[in-house]
């Protein structure tokens, strides 16, 4: 990529911007929604199957196999997204065809690496992660089996990052959100009950369905580039592993923050201790997915922002999108901290113990929500060093907290930990973008959502509880009477929230009608629209 981009004449208004975020982001919550039911569901049946130490062993090894996935993509997803949408922005899409190889040609690499490394060294892994000896030998089995999805795992997140650089979250939620989790679900129901499989055929079924995610990704990347071919053109390759590089350490620390939690449960304590654990913790799953589908869909808006100093658009863009977040999240949240219990009884009746670690977790997510979506703002800066300065911090909290509480308190310690270091790291990048380029997330509408949240939906749990009791009957009456009151109070604030805004992108309509001449980019995009896809792909969003 060239040092001074070109930039077209024509660009997007914030109101341009928030819709096709909001756009994206609908999608994306959508496909988060129907993952998490789906994970929940599997989740669900192996834990009722298998018990809290059979989850335990399974929720081990599928750590171990996410952190070296998400390890092994070298940065490729969020540096994908970053240069694809950049380059288009700035009339440089030749050079996209060779990136993109490079990038998924050397996240495979590395990937096939790891896989192999893991499966020679499954032994010394299960004797680590496992108290008693009996289930070394299942352990092994399983990280193995999951060692042989890896590379596919890891090239698919890598070619979901391509696809957002080039404005459209259809592939991404295809692939991730929709295809894995229904065909780890059926694959799972198949090894569980028509197989009647142990752990192993559930790893067996985890690895099988990595793949089959790869496979529509990575057919609409091969479509995608061969139908709009365009001059090619140079790119700096060093530019790329300039930005990519320490993303690539920073995706090894966020994958480790991600699973180290169980890991370190397993470690200090027992197997049936990380099955209560990894339960309770599936639990905030949607929540961390739609807010990792917002952010996503935000990025190569925010992106192209930064690249042509437009701060105030990425501004309203940010504090829109996030007000929205509050409305939607906060809610949520604080119904399942009041009805953990009775939530984590689906699991089995051993798991209800998990209830103060879904509310720990869920006061945490409520938090970071609120500081905006921190580490994704801050890597559309292109500050990916100032990315991994901060995971870097946020796994010393954890790993120095953990080891401090866990064998004092119990399983709670884990949680603890977790929610520090999330805390830590939004808050970080919040500081960090608001010191170079004074754009943040506390605007009007994150604070006015908030407030509606917290008076809609925590004396109205209080109460329900109280006077109910827990149970499902309870949760119903919270949820019902919570959403009339924040109903009402939306609809006053209607115009500080930009309801008008969502409600014209629910519709497909346009704020306000501007007619204007667009002029095209180089790789066949509307100038004044270039987080987008083609003119053709747009007429077939509206219809999503």
């Amino acid at each position: 990529m060239t040092a001074t981009a070109k930039v077209p004449n024509q660009q997007q208004s914030g109101s341009d911007q928030v819709r096709q975020a909001a756009r994206g982001s609908a999608l994306n919550i959508v496909g988060a929604l129907v993952a998490a039911v789906f994970s929940f569901v599997t989740v669900g049946i192996i834990t009722n199957r298998y018990g809290q130490v059979g989850a335990g062993l399974f929720f081990s090894a599928t750590a171990i196999f996410t952190l070296a996935a998400n390890g092994a993509r070298l940065g490729s997803e969020s540096g994908l997204t970053y240069f694809v949408s950049r380059l288009r922005a700035s009339g440089e899409a030749g050079a996209l065809p060779r990136l993109i190889r490079h990038a998924v040609s050397s996240t495979v690499m590395v990937s096939t690496v790891l896989a192999i490394t893991g499966f020679v060294t499954a032994p010394d892994l299960a004797a680590m992660l496992t108290s008693d000896s009996k289930n070394t030998g299942s352990m092994t089995t399983m990280v193995r089996a999951l060692a042989i999805g890896i590379p596919a795992f890891a090239a698919s997140q890598a070619l979901s990052g391509a696809s957002r650089g080039f404005g459209t979250m259809r592939p991404s939620v295809l692939a991730g959100q929709i295809v894995r989790p229904i065909a780890q679900l059926t694959l799972v129901l198949l090894a569980a009950f028509v197989a009647t499989a142990g752990l192993e055929g559930i790893a067996i079924a985890w690895s099988t369905a990595a793949y089959m995610a790869l496979i529509p990704i990575l057919a609409w990347m091969v479509m995608r580039l061969r139908r709009r071919r365009q001059e090619p053109s140079e790119i700096s390759l060093l530019g790329y592993w300039q930005f990519t590089g320490p993303r690539a350490v920073t995706d090894l620390v966020s994958s480790t923050l991600e699973r180290l939690d169980v890991l370190l449960v397993a470690y200090f304590l027992t197997e049936a201790d990380a099955g209560l654990y990894g339960a309770s913790a599936r639990l905030i799953l949607v929540g961390q997915m739609m807010m990792f589908a917002t952010s996503q869909s935000m990025a190569p808006h925010l992106s192209a922002n930064f690249l042509t100093g437009r701060f105030e658009e990425a501004k309203q863009v940010l504090h829109t999108v996030s007000g929205w977040n509050v409305t939607l999240l906060w809610p949520a949240f604080i119904g399942l901290a009041f009805g953990a219990g009775t939530v984590l009884q689906l699991f089995g009746s051993e798991f209800s113990d998990g209830s103060s670690i879904v509310v720990l977790l869920c006061i945490a997510l409520i938090i970071t929500i609120g500081l905006g979506v921190g580490d994704t703002l801050l890597l559309m800066t292109g500050d990916s060093m100032a990315s991994l300065i901060n995971h870097i911090a946020a796994l010393v909290i954890m790993v120095t907290t953990s080891a401090l509480l866990l064998p004092k308190v119990g399983v709670i310690g884990a949680a603890w930990a977790w929610a520090l270091s999330r805390i830590v790291i939004r808050g970080l990048a919040v500081l960090r973008v608001w010191q170079t380029s004074r754009v943040h997330a506390f605007g009007p509408p994150v604070l006015i959502a908030g407030a509606i949240a917290l008076a809609a939906y925590v004396p109205t749990g209080f109460a329900m509880h109280r006077l109910v009791g827990n149970g499902v009957i309870a949760i119903a009456l919270h949820a019902v009477t919570g959403l009339a009151i924040q109903a009402g109070l939306v609809f006053h604030y209607r115009d500080e929230l930009d309801l008008e805004q969502l409600q014209n992108t629910i519709r497909r309509q346009p704020t306000k009608p501007k007619p204007k001449q667009a002029s095209k980019t180089s790789d066949g995009t509307n100038s004044d629209s270039p987080e987008t896809d083609e003119p053709r792909l747009k007429a077939e969003d509206t219809s999503t």
